[in-house]
């Protein structure tokens, strides 16, 4: 069927583009500043959290500089539902229950960088977790990860022994995008030609090896961030178990360099600017990384060889290119560093010295228990973007303090980023919380094609939803999208919209506290459907969707 664009009509009739003189004293946002969130745990000797601290107990350094503390919060969580609305005809994205703080877990299973024997002990684990967690309560989630996306094991529920059954049903996923090259023997005279030979090979598989790393980072970042803009809508601290055999941060082993310039190693400075943005994404959403290194070390003794702190490089003696022992130690103490990085850098903790993943999903749910919340804000016209080094100090003894370790300053919001992170939303099996949404079937009636049935929508996003920027003269920039998919999830109808303006004061005043109201309809032929909804703030950089079935009568 033909997708039909129809015009736009929204109830908000106060938006202009042209701006008003009229002074008002209504707070707004300025883009000139940025709020740093830092939540921090706090335990004793035991590792049991500690209460009771205040702002004078804590102080915040920036890149080695001391930071204010303008904001300071305890947080107490608990451990209550989600739901989607489905009532009366409305639908919406998750809404948390009450208004408390909510302690909620995401466990994502990777099978990109998985081998096929750490995915059956990834799974016995988290079922054997999930069955003694019991009647815990905790609202919990299982997502995967593939090389086709990411999917929904099962939903938010606080019944462990229904996801133990969705896990036990995941069936063995393909071997991961990165497979290591068969090691080959040679002699190690440099004019033998046989040697010669196959050093040639091994440099075409580590170059080949090189390429197929990078692919499963971009993969694997990509499907992560889709994870964090997902869930970075939901207050407060979540946890996101990564449950991974991790995949390489250098791309390449030292040996490549060998056949350089020939054979270039792919720059890991690229991938390195991803990793710091999907940071970026996770911290904006206080998701912290909770990395468990599913690895069976048992296999290996390399790892309690190793010193972390003084490693620099394998290849010290004999010749680099066939020395699988160095070539070993160097992939397992790479990939080990990944892991811990993504934790460090999200607040998180990463588990990379033990396969006892029990530890690990009970440690990122004791975290979100308790933890305070420390915030300053960051002069945009005075900070150069990009990452900057966090720290925070403790002022009293016997405690450990864990946090972020950094932050990234980016003013980069393209054309290309916005309708990359539409159709990303668009097309996700997770509703995306960055705003919240809720979306109402009005009213229905013919249309003009015989046949076809006229039904009208609502689209409602709540008061002070959306970015202003005042220092723009009150600046707005949003699009509206939604898209009717037919049971063969093939494209009905859509309409898309961006509203882009300068906010009078009522229109500032409408914005801010009373939000905004969508109208639209779409021209359908009978049959069920599914009517994905995406807005997104340009300013803020947050995106909202949801899911609405739709059944049109003959």
């Amino acid at each position: 069927m033909k997708r039909t664009i129809v015009s736009i009509a929204i109830s908000f009739v106060l938006i202009h583009t042209c701006i008003s003189q009229t002074n008002t004293a209504l707070p707004t946002f300025s883009s000139s500043t940025q709020l740093v969130l830092i939540p921090t745990i706090v335990t004793d000797k035991s590792d049991n959290h500690v209460s009771g601290l205040t702002r004078t107990d804590f102080s915040v350094t920036e890149d080695g500089k001391e930071r204010p503390i303008a904001i300071f919060e305890e947080i107490h969580t608990v451990a209550a539902p989600l739901h989607r609305t489905e009532e009366g005809g409305t639908f919406s994205n998750f809404d948390p229950v009450g208004t408390e703080h909510h302690r909620l877990t995401v466990i994502v299973l990777d099978f990109i960088n998985t081998p096929f024997q750490d995915q059956a002990a990834a799974r016995e684990s988290l079922m054997k977790f999930l069955i003694q967690a019991g009647d815990s309560r905790e609202p919990m989630c299982v997502l995967s990860m593939t090389r086709g996306g990411v999917h929904v094991v099962h939903d938010f529920t606080s019944n462990p022994k229904l996801l133990a059954d969705a896990v036990r049903k995941i069936s063995a996923n393909n071997a991961p995008l990165v497979e290591a090259p068969e090691a080959k023997e040679a002699q190690r005279a440099g004019d033998d030609p046989f040697a010669k030979l196959v050093r040639s090979e091994v440099q075409g598989e580590n170059m080949l090896l090189a390429v197929e790393r990078k692919a499963a980072a971009l993969a694997t970042v990509r499907n992560l961030k889709e994870i964090a803009k997902a869930f970075r809508g939901l207050s407060g601290r979540k946890s996101l178990i990564w449950a991974s055999s991790g995949f390489p941060y250098s791309l390449v082993p030292p040996s490549m360099t060998l056949c350089e310039p020939a054979c270039p190693a792919p720059d890991r400075r690229e991938v390195q600017e991803l990793y710091e943005e999907l940071w970026r994404i996770m911290n904006d959403g206080q998701i912290a990384i909770y990395s468990i290194d599913l690895r069976q070390l048992s296999t290996s003794n390399l790892r309690g060889e190793m010193d972390s702190a003084g490693f620099t490089h394998p290849y010290e003696r004999g010749d680099r290119q066939f020395d699988r022992a160095a070539q070993a130690k160097w992939e397992m103490e790479d990939s080990g560093s990944t892991l811990r990085l993504f934790a460090e850098n999200t607040g998180g903790k990463a588990f990379t010295d033990s396969n006892d993943l029990i530890r690990g999903f009970r440690q990122a749910i004791d975290d979100n228990r308790s933890y305070y919340v420390l915030g300053y804000y960051v002069a945009r016209n005075t900070t150069k973007p990009g990452w900057h080094r966090l720290s925070v100090s403790l002022h009293r003894t016997g405690m450990g303090v864990r946090y972020r370790n950094g932050y990234l300053l980016t003013n980069d919001i393209s054309e290309h980023s916005a309708e990359e992170q539409i159709r990303v939303a668009m097309g996700s099996p997770l509703d995306f919380t960055g705003i919240p949404l809720s979306a109402t079937w009005t009213r229905r009636s013919p249309a003009r094609i015989p046949g076809m049935t006229k039904v009208e929508f609502e689209l409602m996003m709540p008061a002070d939803f959306a970015t202003v920027d005042a220092a723009a003269q009150n600046h707005i920039l949003i699009d509206v999208a939604a898209e009717v998919r037919d049971e063969k999830g093939t494209s009905a109808a859509g309409v898309s919209q961006r509203i882009d303006a300068h906010l009078r004061a009522s229109g500032l005043e409408q914005i801010q506290h009373h939000g905004l109201t969508y109208h639209n309809l779409f021209e359908l032929a009978p049959g069920s459907y599914s009517v994905h909804f995406v807005v997104r703030d340009s300013l803020g950089d947050r995106v909202g969707s949801l899911v609405a079935p739709l059944t049109v009568a003959r």
